[in-house]
Formats: C-alpha cells, sequence, structure tokens
C-alpha cells in the first residue's frame, strides 16, 4: 500500500533517483554492518544512488523530436515549449478579464489577435517548430524584445485598464512569477515579430487578376463518362503482411491528400469534443405567447404608412414630376410648340424662331377643329431647321445639356425634325398629305413615325381628340392609398410578430446562457485562492441542469475531427457561424475555425453561433483537443484502412487506362456524340461489367459565389468551385484539366477532386471560343471595378495571401532541413473517446 500510494504521486522523471536511492543503500549498508558501520554505509550508499539516478535523469525523455541546422528539440525541450505557450495564452485571456467590469464581463470574448500561435499551420508541432525557427531567425537579425514593449503589449490588448494588483493576482492564479511571465511574452513576441518582419506579402499582377476574371466568367458544357475507381479494385488482390507494413512506415506520420489530392495517408487528423447549449426556434415557438387580433391591428396602424402603402408606378401622363418630360396623351402625337422649344434655340436665334410660331398662329384660327390648317408648317420650316443647324453647330454642348428631356424623346434625332413630322402627322389624317411632309424629312427614321398616323388618324377623324385622354385614364380603377388588412394581410403579420418574438426570446435564452457558462468558465480556467476547479463531470451536471431548467437544448459530442463535424446531421456545429453584431461586416467566422483554429489549451472558453439553416442560437466551448496522431498498426480499424488504400493506389491506373482507351475510340468517331461512340462499352472494358452511361453537363464556369449560410447579407461573397451536376466533386485538378487544356470539341482525360472516379470529358461549348469573343472579354475584364467592397476577387488575392505564407513556412522548413520524429511521443498517447 506504501508503495502504492508514494510511487503513485511520483512521475517518470522521479523514478530514476528514488530507485537509485533505494537500491544503492541497502546495498551499502550490508557491505558495512559487518565492520559496525552500516548506518553510515547506508548513508553514503544513498547519496551514491541518488547521483547515480540523477545522472540517468536526463536520458529519460531526452529523445529528439525535431532535428535541423538550427539545432535539435528533445521531448523535454518541446513540452516546455508547449507549457510556455500555454501560460502565455492563459495570461492573456485572464489578464483581459481582470481588466474588464462586471457589466463588460457579461458579453465580453477573449481577444483572438492577442494570442499567440501562428497562421495557417496545420498541426500544433508545426507551430512549434515555427516558433523554434522564427525565434533562430530574430536572433540572427538581433532583434531585442525589452520589458517596455512586453509591458505595451499587455497595455494594448487591456486597453490600459489592467492593474498593478490584477497583473499580481493573474500571476498567482497561473502559479508563476512576475519576471516569468515576462520572460514566456519576451519570447513569443520576438518570434511574432520575426515573423511580421520575414513572411512575405503579395500583391497581384494585372495577368493574375485577369486569369481569375477567366474564371468566373468563361463557360463550358461537357458531356461526360464516369468510370469510378471501386469499379476496378475487384481485380485488386488483397496486400501480404509485409505490404501492409512498408506502407504502414511510409504514410503513418502523413495526413491523407498532405502530398496532393487523393494521395494516401494513415495520420490521424486533430479532433475536439464540443459541449453546448442551443436554443431550438420550434421549441421557442411554442413558448411565445400567441399574437392577437388588437396587435395584428396596432401593428398595421403603426406601419401602414411605411409597410403597407401603395405606391404606384407613375403611368399616368397628366402626373407631371418636377423635372420630368411631358407624356404625349392618349394616342396623339406631342403638339410641336411643347416638345420643340428648346431654350437655348430660342436665346441664340431670336428673330429666327418667332417668324415661324406667327405663322402657325395666323392660320391655327381659320379651322381649329380639324387642326388641318397648320399644314403650311412644313413649307416654312426649312428655315427654321437651318436656323435650328446653325444654333447647334454653333453650340451642340451646351444644347445637348440644357435640352435633356427633349433628348429623351428621341435622342438620335434632332429636335428640328420631329415635331414637324408630328405636327403633320396628326393634322393630316390622309396618307397622301403625310408623304410630301416625309420627304422634307432627313431619311434616318422615316418609317417609325410614319407606320403611327397610318393606323391612328383614322379616329380622330371619326371622334373627338379630347374623349381619347380619358378613356386612357378612366380605364383603371382608382387604388386604394394602403393595402387592405385581409385575412392574407393578417397572416403575414401574424407570422412576422411570432418570428420576431421567438427570435427575441432566443436571443435572451442564448445570452443567459452564455454568461452561465462565463461564469462557469472562470471557475474553471480561474479559481479562487484555496478553492479546487469543478471536474468536467460536475460541469456536465451543471449544464444539464441549467438547460432542463431554462428550456434549452444540451449535448455533447464525442472527439470529431473537422470533416465529421461539417458532415454530421446529429450536431448543427459544421454549418453553424459566430453571430454578426455588425452587418457591414466581413464574412463571420464559422465555428469550426474557431475550434480548430484556435490553441489547443484553449478549453472551456465560451464562444456563440447561429445556425441559419435551422435558425438555432448556440452557446458552446471544447472540452478536449488533440492534436494529429500517429496511428498504431495494431489498431483493426487501421489495417482496414491500410488495405482500403493500397488497393485504390493500385487500381487507380487501371481506370486511367481504361479512360484513356475510351478516349481513343470518342478521337476516332469525330463529330459523333459521345453515347454513339461508346455504345455497347463497360466501365471495366469486362463484357460482364457495368454498362458505361454518358452524362451532358449544365453551363458552367470554373469558379462562382456563393452566400450559402451566410447569416450577414453583407459579407463578401465566397468565391468556390463550382458545383456540376454530372461530376462527383470536381476539383482544381478537373477544372484546370478542361478550361486550361481543352477547347472546344476536344476529348480529353480528368479525375475528381479526391481521384476516386475517373471522367472521359468531351468539350461541347465554351463560351468565348473565338479569339474574337477572347478579345472582347478582355475589353470587359478591363472595364470591370474588380476592388469594389463585394468583389469575389477580393477574397481570391486573400487565397493567394494564405498559399504564399503557406509556403513560406514549407520552404523555412527545408532552408534548415527539419526532421520530424514525434512518433515514439504519439503512441504513447491513448485517446479515450466517449
Amino acid at each position: 500500500m506504501f508503495a502504492f500510494i508514494v510511487l503513485g504521486q511520483m512521475n517518470a522523471d522521479q523514478v530514476p533517483p528514488i530507485l537509485g536511492m533505494l537500491f544503492v543503500g541497502p546495498l551499502f549498508w550490508f557491505l558495512g554492518k559487518d565492520r559496525g558501520k552500516g548506518k553510515e554505509f547506508a548513508a553514503v550508499g544513498v547519496v551514491v544512488g541518488f547521483l547515480l539516478g540523477y545522472m540517468y535523469m536526463p536520458r529519460m525523455g531526452t529523445a529528439n523530436v525535431v532535428t535541423s541546422t538550427a539545432g535539435e528539440i528533445d521531448q523535454q525541450q518541446y513540452q516546455i515549449m508547449l507549457q510556455n505557450r500555454q501560460i502565455a495564452n492563459q495570461f492573456v485571456a485572464q489578464s483581459y478579464f481582470a481588466s474588464l467590469t462586471e457589466e463588460e464581463m457579461q458579453s465580453a470574448r477573449v481577444p483572438q489577435g492577442a494570442l499567440f500561435g501562428f497562421p495557417f499551420v496545420q498541426s500544433t508541432e508545426d507551430d512549434m517548430i515555427l516558433e523554434f525557427l522564427l525565434r533562430k531567425e530574430a536572433d540572427q537579425m538581433q532583434l531585442v524584445v525589452s520589458d517596455d514593449a512586453v509591458s505595451n503589449y499587455i497595455s494594448r490588448y487591456t486597453n490600459n485598464k489592467l492593474s498593478q494588483d490584477a497583473f499580481k493576482r493573474v500571476c498567482q492564479q497561473l502559479g508563476v512569477t512576475q519576471g516569468r511571465i515576462y520572460e514566456i511574452l519576451r519570447d513569443q513576441l520576438k518570434a511574432r515579430l520575426a515573423f511580421q518582419l520575414k513572411s512575405p506579402e503579395v500583391s497581384l499582377t494585372p495577368d493574375q487578376y485577369w486569369n481569375f476574371y477567366q474564371k468566373f466568367n468563361v463557360r463550358e458544357e461537357l458531356e461526360v463518362a464516369a468510370l469510378p475507381v471501386e469499379d476496378f479494385k475487384k481485380e485488386i488482390a488483397d496486400p501480404t503482411e509485409a505490404e501492409m507494413k512498408a506502407f504502414y512506415e511510409n504514410y503513418k506520420a502523413v495526413m491523407p491528400n498532405e502530398k496532393g489530392p487523393g494521395a494516401p495517408g494513415l495520420l490521424q487528423p486533430p479532433k475536439v469534443k464540443v459541449e453546448y447549449l442551443l436554443a431550438d426556434y420550434e421549441e421557442t415557438e411554442k413558448q411565445v405567447k400567441a399574437v392577437t387580433e388588437e396587435e395584428i391591428k396596432a401593428f398595421y396602424e403603426e406601419n401602414k404608412e411605411t409597410l403597407y402603402k401603395n405606391n404606384p408606378i407613375p403611368n399616368d401622363p397628366n402626373m407631371n414630376f418636377p423635372g420630368a418630360p411631358v407624356a404625349p396623351q392618349g394616342d396623339q402625337p406631342v403638339e410641336a410648340p411643347k416638345p420643340a422649344a428648346p431654350k437655348p434655340a430660342a436665346e441664340e436665334k431670336a428673330p429666327a424662331k418667332p417668324e415661324a410660331p406667327k405663322a402657325d398662329s395666323a392660320e391655327k384660327p381659320k379651322t381649329p377643329a380639324p387642326k388641318a390648317e397648320e399644314k403650311p408648317r412644313p413649307e416654312a420650316k426649312p428655315e427654321a431647321e437651318k436656323a435650328k443647324t446653325e444654333s447647334k453647330d454653333k453650340t451642340s454642348a451646351l444644347d445637348s445639356n440644357q435640352t435633356t428631356f427633349v433628348a429623351l424623346l428621341d435622342e438620335k434625332q434632332p429636335a428640328k425634325p420631329e415635331p414637324a413630322k408630328k405636327e403633320s402627322a396628326a393634322k393630316e389624317p390622309a396618307k397622301k398629305e403625310t408623304a410630301p411632309a416625309a420627304d422634307t424629312k432627313p431619311a434616318d427614321k422615316p418609317a417609325k413615325p410614319a407606320a403611327k398616323p397610318e393606323s391612328k388618324p383614322a379616329q380622330p377623324a371619326e371622334k373627338p381628340a379630347d374623349t381619347q385622354p380619358e378613356s386612357a385614364t378612366t380605364a383603371a380603377p382608382p387604388l386604394e392609398p394602403y393595402r387592405p388588412l385581409n385575412d392574407e394581410l393578417k397572416s403575414e403579420i401574424r407570422d412576422q410578430l411570432l418570428r420576431e418574438r421567438t427570435l427575441e426570446l432566443m436571443q435572451q435564452k442564448i445570452n443567459a446562457a452564455a454568461t452561465f457558462m462565463n461564469d462557469l468558465s472562470y471557475k474553471i480556467n480561474s479559481p479562487a485562492t484555496g478553492e479546487n476547479p469543478p471536474t468536467p463531470k460536475e460541469i456536465t451536471e451543471q449544464l444539464k441542469s441549467y438547460a432542463a431548467k431554462n428550456k434549452l437544448v444540451y449535448n455533447i459530442t464525442p472527439m470529431m475531427t473537422a470533416r465529421e463535424l461539417m458532415e454530421s446531421e446529429k450536431y448543427p456545429l459544421g454549418t453553424a457561424r459566430e453571430p454578426t453584431l455588425n452587418e457591414f461586416t466581413a464574412q463571420p467566422r464559422t465555428v469550426l475555425e474557431q475550434l480548430f483554429g484556435t490553441p489547443m489549451d484553449q478549453l472551456y472558453t465560451t464562444f456563440e453561433a447561429e445556425d441559419s439553416f435551422s435558425s438555432a442560437l448556440i452557446s458552446y466551448w471544447k472540452v478536449a483537443h488533440t492534436d494529429t496522431m500517429v496511428p498504431k498498426f495494431d489498431d483493426p480499424e487501421i489495417k482496414q484502412e491500410i488495405i482500403a488504400q493500397i488497393k485504390t493506389e493500385k487500381a487507380r491506373p487501371l481506370a486511367q487506362k481504361r479512360a484513356e482507351e475510351l478516349k481513343a475510340l470518342i478521337t476516332k468517331a469525330k463529330d459523333e456524340d459521345m453515347q454513339t461512340a461508346l455504345k455497347g462499352q463497360t466501365i471495366t472494358g469486362n463484357k460482364e461489367g457495368t454498362e458505361l452511361l454518358t452524362q451532358t453537363t449544365e453551363s458552367f464556369s470554373w469558379m462562382r459565389t456563393s452566400t450559402a449560410g451566410a447569416s450577414n447579407p453583407f459579407a463578401f461573397p465566397r468565391p468556390e468551385l463550382s458545383t456540376i451536376s454530372a461530376i462527383d466533386g470536381a476539383g482544381n485538378d478537373f477544372m484546370e484539366q478542361v478550361f486550361d487544356n481543352m477547347q472546344e470539341g476536344d476529348v480529353g482525360v480528368a479525375m475528381n477532386a479526391d481521384k476516386s472516379i475517373c471522367y472521359v470529358v468531351k468539350v461541347i461549348n465554351r463560351i468565348p471560343s473565338t479569339p474574337g469573343g477572347q478579345t472582347a472579354m478582355y475589353q470587359e475584364f478591363l472595364k470591370t471595378d474588380l476592388f469594389f467592397f463585394f468583389s469575389p476577387y477580393l477574397p481570391m488575392a486573400q487565397q493567394e495571401q494564405v498559399q504564399t505564407i503557406q509556403n513560406w513556412g514549407k520552404d523555412l522548413l527545408a532552408k534548415y532541413n527539419v526532421q520530424k520524429h514525434f512518433e515514439a511521443m504519439d503512441q504513447e498517447v491513448e485517446v479515450v473517446q466517449e
């Protein structure tokens, strides 16, 4: 019992000295007891045993996990680096909360930008290696981070609100001295500063933006035939034990798809366990008070001026808005004096213009009813036309600006001939008389004005012209000023009020839940002096009790990868995003980004999210986070995975070979469609195999924009690969093959994203497909604003930046010839999944 208790309290590093004392001490006592000096010999033996054990201690756990030309990192150093990173991030979080008031604490979130860690790294191991190398780079650049720089950093993220007492209290809670905190932050800031100075920034060229533009605008249609690799795996025999062992050694430390799309890999990806409280829309709706008729009527009266007022499109010719052109009344053409009296012409040619109206006014009183006496106007018009032409030649730009609304009636025609034409058409119902009028005009628009008078002058001859506008205006019944409050509108208002109340109650519930979880998080991560933090079991019980009391949904996930969460139908975390507080902000972070993008040790930190598909609101935290892990060869599931991957690797070349055979058949058939060219063919080529079918795709582009699942309507549209109905997961390689390497009429072979299906493809339509069309598209590209707020090209430029930094990180590892040896560490870690 004594050994069980004592040894159970010791760690592996303490065992060698203890064993040395326990073994060497009694041995020396035995040697000295015959001389009567057993105690003295025993004491010496204890000291010798301790020294021997202590000498052996450094060998325990000091195997190098990273080797490089910049130095080695052993297991002990690696654990210290992890511990320092954890202390640094815990200090940032706790000092930030310590600087807030109680009111600010209710909605506080840890400033993610203040936490330490490098973006776009695949694992914690790579993060630690990058920190190690960047500190070496900082030393080479002779970068120095002073105490003042550390103090300024703390003051910046705490907004100068952290008191000296609060600083000391946080250090005590973390169990480190103030000097130690400064040393840890100094190392972290030195690596971050080196990263900021050394990491590249991307400045894209016009040619790269032209490439982006083509990906969104060039479109194709394909005829395709699918060859699943799975169909060819039946021809592959099971691998031997030796093959499996060799495959395991080659890929145990490689992530799937790490070496390329569809590439094998056995390294287990990071996993998280998440605990959350959820406000369900349907359940919350049942708790909302029903909407009454009085509330519907009150809402209608309060909002009818803004929501339910009928604002018809002004189509009444008598409704003259300020500055608007006068519309023609009924079927009559516009009278000449109204539209054809431009101010510039009157101002510049005052002597010429009054003569023509005098002739009109003198002749109009003679026969006012039929309006046929204005026929002499076309004869006098040429002089006026000359005057107008001269004035327009002198001040064309000024006339254009001052006669804007006249130009709207017929922008292409000069104002001079149109009034004469319309006057003659309106005042002469006979066709014989309209012909001479047309002869006196330019031949620009002879057909259009002539067609109108031919079909409708008969009516003015039979009926007075004054009756036609009345029939046009009295045809439509008067429109009610407001939309009537009928059953349909009542139903709309009821649904709107019910939804608003439901969402408001959901928000109240989830805010209260987040506050409860924040308080609980503080007890877990920053327990008061002398108090023990609650255990995971106690935390779960408290959350379950709170959920039952407040009619919320409680749930906890098993350890899951990002892909498993994304595809899960049970847990609504894969499609959820953080709430949008500002509608003009960029795309909010997803829950997956929050879970896997935050440090592994950032547990029990509360976050909120909303699922746009179910309208659910979620308050969650992660309770466990494991890094990438090397699997064990003896694991039955891993063995099955090894067999499947080996067979896939051997079957893929068979599928590609068969695709090339089919490509040759289609090419030989020339203009025949694929279905005809491949008639009677099977997928594998065996007669008893599955018949080969072809499909035609819709028109698609390489990239498209998507706002699916976006809760913020003002967020950037996300550029993504287009989805093609006939292609199961078209990846970037597939798009590159059909758009960059093929033209209209070409036949080729392309794999889908994970290389599980090989496709024989024929481009049956491409837009643009000619050099002229390409030139026209390029001209449109030159006119396009690529940098407006919702431009899809900005996220693509950001993706280029991410890819550039990732490549830079790989180059940095290659520069120092970094070799990883984490297998021994990872195999000792066993994760217990519930």
